[in-house]
């Protein structure tokens, strides 16, 4: 089971990560997190985590690996014919 500690909501909006939750992460001062709300909860996450996370999300959504490459090489020609036509 998952354990839940209790904290309070500062001032500011600052709240205290657990010294319990901190070790079984292997937090430490200075680390940085992401801060994101999921189904309604307030997540933390390591940007490393998110980014394994989210790896290969978007695959596929501007075509395929052909398609991609043939659209930049067409921008690459331009930008070439560009350049020599200075």
């Amino acid at each position: 089971m998952t354990k839940v500690k209790r904290v309070k909501l500062g001032r500011k909006g600052q709240v205290v990560i657990p010294k319990e939750v901190r070790e079984a992460l292997g937090l430490r001062e200075g680390d940085v997190l992401l801060v994101g709300v999921e189904g309604g909860r307030v997540i933390l996450v390591p940007p490393e985590e998110y980014a394994r996370r989210t790896k290969g999300a978007l695959r596929g959504i501007w075509g395929s690996e052909e398609e991609i490459s043939a659209h930049i090489q067409k921008e690459r020609d331009t930008w070439e014919g560009r350049l020599k036509g200075s």
